[in-house]
């Protein structure tokens, strides 16, 4: 008996239970996973499927690494001239893809990357592939929409004559029809242009809303297809591009709200179709099609109520908040980029003296007394039981209302009523803002709160 063997019966690892592990382990692999790479395959294994008495999943875990410790990874030149011999005499027998299997195209971001890498790559010669890939994408993120769309529309382009090539491919080699994706997967969306009978042979149901268009920007798209005549594919996408950038502010606001209004049109419309169906049916549909049903926005319902006719709008609460509003407007001409703006605005905050901060916060102060005397004198003025429910609905105003505990608050510097963020050095978050981009240090959201006025600021 060898010294290896002696071991293993020593261990409770006879050749028999090697065997029956290994035999154990095979079974178990997944059949998508058979031919990938071992470090693939062995997560996909079930330890408490291979597993047998008397070994625990962690013992038959641990043999299998023990033994993989032992075995060489990697082959020589000769076993690899074999195999290419096989492969050579019996190329069918070897080939995992069939050879006039289409090819799948690239999604937007990795054709973005395929056309930019060269260029990238000529600047930067030294930087490793990893991380010009990172950094591509990176850039391709921080793209606003409208620069995305050319990508995206090559992209779909290449997709629609991939769907056919496919169609093709299964009707020559007789193969069944694609599967039908999963609920959790992700779907073609929905819209006013999709066909009712889908190319990969999804069915929309009879009489279902199309979708409406994700926001502004493809409401005007869509409406610029009419008049892109003489145009090649890759040539609209940037000339309706830079027509909406000939906007102005307010005609882009003008689809924003066109938009949201076609939405809540939808969801009304959605729902209102779904309630003729049991409940079984309206998931199959949902499913089926690869839809959501809307959910009705809690939060602005909640903000819209809560706001009463007269009723004061409440100020800013913390120092940095009026000083970055402030210049944030002022800033707006000299940079156009609002990450820009954000950083310099940061920047000058930090840069005050506490002196300058203290000034600040002395306004709060001010506005903050100023409020609670208004919020005060227009209460009286509701009748007992809207006092009652006001009271209920925003315990947080309820420290302005307290007469007694305004005046306290008034012999201090700030009180109860001003409720500091900002540690007089607070950072400044902003989400409203479309371009965010990643390799800023400094990412900014602006919370708006009760009608857009009181904003909070927070840099991460």
């Amino acid at each position: 008996m060898s010294g290896t063997e002696t071991v293993n019966e020593e261990s409770g690892w006879t050749k028999a239970s090697l065997q029956k592990l290994l035999a154990a382990m095979k079974t178990s692999i997944p059949e998508h996973d058979i031919m990938s790479a071992y470090t693939k395959g062995l997560k996909s294994v079930d330890w408490n499927v291979v597993a047998f008495p008397p070994f625990s999943p962690e013992a038959c875990q641990e043999k299998w690494k023990e033994i993989l410790q032992k075995m060489r990874k990697t082959r020589t030149l000769t076993e690899l001239i074999v195999e290419a011999e096989d492969v050579i005499s019996n190329p069918v027998k070897n080939m995992k893809i069939h050879p006039e299997f289409p090819k799948k195209p690239s999604p937007p971001n990795a054709i973005f990357y395929e056309e930019n890498w060269a260029k990238f790559h000529e600047k930067h010669p030294n930087m490793s592939r990893r991380k010009v890939f990172r950094r591509l994408i990176k850039k391709y993120k921080a793209l606003s929409d409208e620069e995305k769309a050319q990508y995206v529309e090559k992209s779909e382009a290449a997709m629609e004559g991939y769907r056919k090539k496919m169609q093709q491919f299964r009707k020559q080699y007789k193969l069944p029809p694609a599967r039908e994706p999963k609920a959790c997967q992700k779907r073609k969306r929905l819209s006013a242009d999709t066909p009712t009978q889908g190319e990969e042979g999804t069915t929309v149901a009879k009489d279902l809303p199309p979708k409406p268009p994700f926001n502004g920007y493809n409401l005007f798209c869509k409406e610029q297809r009419a008049s892109m005549t003489g145009f090649s594919g890759n040539t609209y996408v940037s000339v309706w591009a830079q027509r909406w950038r000939d906007l102005t502010a307010r005609q882009r606001e003008e689809y924003s709200t066109r938009c949201r209004e076609l939405k809540r049109q939808y969801s009304v419309m959605l729902n209102k179709y779904l309630m003729t169906f049991d409940k079984e049916e309206q998931q199959r549909i949902l499913n089926e099609n690869g839809i959501k049903r809307p959910h009705e926005h809690k939060s602005i319902v909640k903000k819209v109520a809560r706001k009463l006719p007269g009723e004061p709008k409440m100020p800013s609460r913390s120092g940095n908040v009026i000083f970055c509003k402030n210049q944030m407007e002022l800033l707006k001409e000299k940079f156009p980029n609002s990450n820009e703006r954000f950083t310099k605005v940061n920047q000058m905050w930090h840069a005050l003296s506490d002196r300058e901060k203290e000034r600040y916060k002395e306004e709060v102060c001010q506005k903050v007394n100023k409020y609670s005397m208004e919020l005060q004198k227009w209460f009286k003025t509701l009748p007992a039981a809207e006092q009652e429910a006001y009271r209920i609905r925003n315990p947080s105003k309820l420290q302005f209302l307290i007469v007694n505990q305004m005046k306290n608050d008034r012999e201090e510097p700030c009180g109860a009523a001003y409720r500091p963020s900002d540690s007089e050095d607070e950072d400044i978050e902003d989400s409203s803002s479309d371009e965010e981009e990643e390799d800023n240090s400094d990412c900014y959201q602006v919370e708006e709160e009760e009608d857009n006025d009181v904003i909070m600021f927070k840099v991460f």
